[in-house]
């Protein structure tokens, strides 16, 4: 589901910028749009990422379930019996 979409999101995006290039040739201001574009770019695939993570994790009710039983079985060295 995400990768699909990541590839039509990212990859367009600098041919877009190229084509709004102005006619003068501004160099600086071209390399500070193509500077954040890899860097917008760099984040919506560590989100992506992440969201694929978290799609792939263990229901929280599930691991909540697995700690409580640990807890009980497990006395409390700290408190006296």
């Amino acid at each position: 589901m995400q990768s699909g979409r990541s590839q039509s999101v990212v990859g367009p995006i600098p041919e877009r910028v190229q084509a709004f290039q102005p006619a003068d040739s501004d160099t600086r201001g071209k390399h500070r749009i193509l500077a954040e574009l890899k860097r917008l770019e760099q984040e919506a695939r560590f989100l992506e990422e992440e969201l694929e993570q978290i799609e792939r994790m263990e229901k929280a009710s599930g691991a909540c379930k697995e700690m409580l039983s640990n807890m009980e079985t497990t006395p409390d060295p700290l408190l006296p019996m």
